[in-house]
């Protein structure tokens, strides 16, 4: 079946495309956004695609087939995450009908995406990884409840058809590659049953697609004016991996000290203990990101490092009694 590829017009200069990829200093939008930001493209692969088949999220089960791989199918997906390593800040844009639901990321401030690593959205198998003229480097990966992700124009690959990958293993890094990868970002599509994944590329919008919910955000087209057209400026990646503390202990402030949100590279100021109060804080799985010792605040937060921290300085806060589970 032939395929329709599409791809957004490049600047017309050099100097046309340099401009619509400059931030401006205090990090506002792009100085082009209307004009020669789309040659951030709406790109589609070529048509060397897989065999279409049909989609087991479309199709009734017969007598044969089992009720547990019927309700398979009918589960939602419990998790995906931001396919991009924690705390980093990226652009995301939906473009228009044919594009949507389908996400290109850009990170922020540009200049850093090219390279920039590109990890799974959730545990899961790779299907293929592999070269395709339009697309470039591409990797696919199937996942728990019939959901596919794949992953567009990588400059490399780092997994192959067949491995095991979690979330948060490096699956490539992102790149311009293939006849429609026009500047470095990420194209990245979830689909849902096989014969819906095998149109990876297409433009045929949320025919074979599914909106990216991409835990905390979901991406659907957010201006009001139908399918397509979203842009959402710094969006952080929560994609981390510092585990719960499993043993807490009693600590007293003995200097006002600053609680924190653990923003994947820095701590970001989110209120302060005033000198005086006894707080619980995590007895193992710290953070030493600056050689400084952080030390989770009991209330909240999961295995992704949300929640708030505690600088745990003798300085700010004295332990008072043993570790206890």
């Amino acid at each position: 079946m032939k395929r329709t590829l599409r791809t957004a017009p490049l600047a017309a200069t050099a100097v046309g495309l340099a401009t619509a990829l400059t931030l401006t200093a205090c990090g506002a939008t792009d100085v082009a956004d209307s004009g020669s930001a789309a040659a951030i493209e709406k790109d589609h692969k070529n048509n060397s695609a897989l065999p279409v088949q049909n989609a087991q999220a479309q199709s009734q089960p017969n007598s044969h087939q089992s009720k547990a791989a019927s309700d398979a199918v009918r589960k939602p997906m419990r998790r995906l995450w931001m396919p991009l390593p924690c705390g980093q800040k990226w652009r995301v844009n939906t473009w228009d009908a044919q594009h949507w639901p389908a996400l290109d990321m850009v990170r922020e401030p540009q200049h850093k995406t090219e390279g920039s690593t590109v990890r799974a959205a959730a545990s899961g198998t790779v299907r293929f990884a592999k070269w395709d003229g339009g697309a470039g480097n591409v990797v696919q990966i199937k996942h728990s409840y019939g959901y596919y992700t794949t992953y567009l124009h990588l400059k490399k690959r780092s997994v192959k058809a067949g491995q095991k990958v979690k979330r948060t293993t490096k699956i490539g890094t992102v790149g311009q590659t293939g006849s429609n990868g026009n500047t470095p970002h990420l194209h990245f599509e979830v689909a849902k049953g096989k014969g819906n994944a095998n149109h990876w590329g297409e433009d045929k919008g949320d025919k074979y697609r599914k909106v990216a919910n991409l835990y905390p955000k979901t991406y659907n087209d957010n201006n009001g004016g139908g399918p397509g057209g979203g842009e959402w400026r710094n969006q952080v990646s929560h994609s981390c991996s510092a585990p719960k503390p499993t043993k807490w202990a009693p600590f007293k402030v003995v200097k006002e000290v600053n609680k924190r949100k653990w923003a994947g590279t820095k701590y970001e100021s989110s209120g302060k203990l005033k000198k005086g109060k006894t707080v619980m804080l995590g007895c193992n799985h710290t953070r030493k990101p600056d050689g400084k010792l952080y030390r989770r605040l009991d209330g909240g937060g999961g295995a992704d490092g949300r929640g708030l921290w505690v600088r745990s300085s003798t300085k700010y806060v004295k332990q008072t009694a043993g570790c206890s589970r």
